[in-house]
């Protein structure tokens, strides 16, 4: 016999507490005595108080008796008071239930694997002795507790009926981890690791799975999956026609034999390409096209599987309108910028008279040697600007001077013009924080200046000069827009493909402060190089925005990740339900018993004696209970 819910100093310093309250109500003497008189005519009312004096002996014991042995059975109860001894064989156990996107396959019954995973655990959860407790631990590409360690076996059963699939696949070793981490820490005694799933894993979970517990326990579910799905569709537009779109996808034959399906690939509902793939057994193979568009839409690829697990038959990506970036030119010779600037495809160039000057342009402005009278109010290029207006101080004019780049400097990377000579030009005065592109003897002629609005100027006119015929030329204007807008060279991909690892090469040695890895919500992801691979871990669908450097990767997560490794465990390993648990606990649980006799005994001490008139007691002396009348004496 023993508590569960308190010690027995906890019991009985409560048990002392409330029946030495109750013996002291006994012995306080506040009854009145009743007189029988002819008329009230001769009494008034009394403003003296209600004397009091203890008693020196308790007129109704046995109405004590039946008040404390009440309080007594309802502290017992509230102790939760169990016959037998203490069971020291009960132990706790981490059950590992596979909830990845296997799951959702249906074997040949037509019923999804899930429900058959469901039953496995509750069976197991029922062969066991009622005093174990388990946690119910939700295994796909993470491990999660749906449960703390729990005795009770309808919350269990409720927690696994709320179980549903994910579209990540397990990781085996990331959840055999956890599992022993909670044993160790929170266990009270550690029992059975139990993994109840089809053994479908990633390949990461193969590559970080650890030594093997010794206590672990299979309930393997046949999952012999015959599928075919796509695990990557990508798109990007044509180096050098920007209506052209290059495609591939990437399907898996997930199977155990060879198939051939038929392929088709449809942009805003037009079919755009279709033919027959072949497809081994455990293979992935890859397929092009390209297709035209101008406008906006949806590209969807569907294959015919009509296999097991239909989620992955589909593909969609939804490609964007190309933005372009306004340029407004103020120049009384246009031409001789137009062959510089119509090589980006991405500027929607506006040539102006200088006349027709607006300081409120949008994008970015060129200032072609002419004084505006009023400065841009956006981002400006300043070629050979006059003394006077020059946004940044001239500082001298230099003939004959040699050219010198200054490729310690990102903007002026790729420039390699050698042996030029200036005619003529202005040289500037650099303040903090200036970027000089380009110098001679004298200082910098090429000068970027940061801020909230950027400005590059030139102190000579590059078409006009012997750097007309140098490819420095074109890279420079190059580099200028792109500081000033730096998604406007940015290369964009879009790709489809499946949640959880995902893996991007790289296509150098990159800084990895210059990586950023964003969810669709904003947030920073983290990630690792190794190898010139990139890998992140995105546990649900949704989108991922990779930047590295000039190139921008848009990743559409919306592709169950399917488990490409049917993983064989040894043979030494303890699988099905022989010798689930241990002895059943000895101890019976009695409080809702007690609960009972208690409020029985108060209620038969109440019909027995509360009838009469009001007595001492700790349940009969709340204010509820009093039925003080007015005093009245004699006159």
């Amino acid at each position: 016999m023993f508590f569960f819910n308190l010690s027995p100093a906890e019991f009985l310093f409560l048990l002392t507490g409330i029946s030495s309250v109750t013996v002291v109500l006994y012995l306080l003497d506040r009854s009145r005595r009743k007189h029988v008189v002819s008329s009230l005519r001769f009494w008034q009312q009394s403003d003296l108080p209600a004397q009091r004096k203890h008693r020196r002996k308790i007129q109704q014991p046995w109405s004590l008796i039946l008040q404390l042995l009440g309080i007594a059975l309802l502290l017992l109860a509230l102790a939760q008071l169990r016959l037998g001894s203490r069971d020291r064989n009960s132990r706790d156990h981490v059950l590992l239930v596979d909830a990845s996107s296997a799951m959702t396959a249906r074997n040949a019954a037509g019923r999804p694997l899930l429900d058959e995973v469901r039953t496995s655990a509750r069976r197991y959860i029922r062969a066991l002795p009622s005093a174990d407790r388990v946690m119910i631990v939700r295994a796909d590409g993470m491990a999660t507790s749906m449960t703390s360690f729990e005795s009770s076996r309808p919350a269990l059963e409720t927690a696994l009926a709320g179980l549903s699939a994910s579209p990540s696949a397990l990781n085996l070793g990331l959840s055999l981890e956890f599992a022993e981490r909670v044993l160790r820490l929170h266990a009270k005694r550690p029992g059975e690791i139990v993994l109840a799933g089809a053994n479908r894993i990633s390949p990461e979970g193969i590559q970080d799975l650890p030594a093997l517990p010794s206590n672990l326990r299979l309930l393997p579910v046949d999952a012999e999956l015959e599928n075919v799905g796509f695990r990557k569709l990508g798109v990007r537009r044509a180096p050098a026609d920007p209506e052209l779109w290059e495609a591939y996808v990437t399907v898996r034959n997930y199977g155990t034999r060879a198939r051939t399906l038929p392929f088709q690939a449809a942009f805003g509902g037009a079919p755009v390409a279709t033919r027959r793939l072949d497809l081994p057994p455990g293979v992935d193979v890859s397929a092009q096209f390209e297709f035209r568009t101008k406008v906006s839409g949806w590209i969807e690829v569907r294959v015919d599987g009509k296999d097991a697990l239909p989620d992955d038959d589909r593909a969609t990506l939804e490609l964007p309108v190309e933005e372009r970036l306004p340029v407004t030119v103020y120049s009384n010779e246009p031409e001789l910028l137009k062959p510089v600037l119509a090589a980006n495809r991405r500027l929607e160039i506006t040539y102006k008279k200088p006349a027709e000057y607006k300081a409120d342009e949008k994008g970015i402005v060129v200032l072609d040697r002419f004084r505006p009278p009023t400065a841009p109010t956006t981002d400006a290029i300043w070629i050979q600007p006059p003394a006077a207006a020059s946004p940044v101080p001239v500082k001298s004019e230099a003939q004959n001077a040699a050219l010198r780049w200054r490729n310690d400097q990102p903007l002026a990377a790729g420039l390699r013009a050698r042996d030029a000579k200036l005619e003529s030009t202005s040289v500037f005065t650099a303040a903090a924080g200036d970027i000089p592109l380009a110098e001679v003897d004298g200082g910098p002629v090429i000068l970027a200046r940061p801020g909230e609005k950027k400005t590059a100027v030139f102190g000579f006119h590059p078409m006009r000069s012997v750097l007309r015929y140098e490819l420095a030329t074109p890279i420079v204007f190059a580099n200028v827009l792109r500081w000033m807008q730096p998604g406007l060279f940015r290369r964009i991909e879009i790709q489809a493909g499946s949640v959880g690892a995902v893996t991007v090469p790289l296509e150098s040695d990159v800084d990895p402060a210059s990586i950023r890895v964003l969810a669709d919500n904003g947030l920073q992801l983290p990630f690792t190089i190794r190898d010139r691979q990139l890998r992140f871990f995105s546990p649900a669908p949704g989108t991922v925005r990779l930047t590295v450097g000039d190139r921008e990767l848009v990743s559409s997560l919306n592709l169950p990740e399917v488990g490409e490794i049917r993983w064989q465990p040894p043979k030494t390993l303890r699988t099905g339900y022989r010798g689930v648990g241990g002895p059943e606990s000895s101890a019976r649980d009695i409080w809702q018993w007690l609960a009972i006799a208690g409020v029985l005994v108060l209620l038969a001490e109440f019909l027995l004696f509360g009838r009469k008139a009001p007595q001492p007691g700790i349940l009969r002396t709340m204010p509820w209970n009093r039925n003080d009348e007015p005093r009245r004496k004699a006159s």
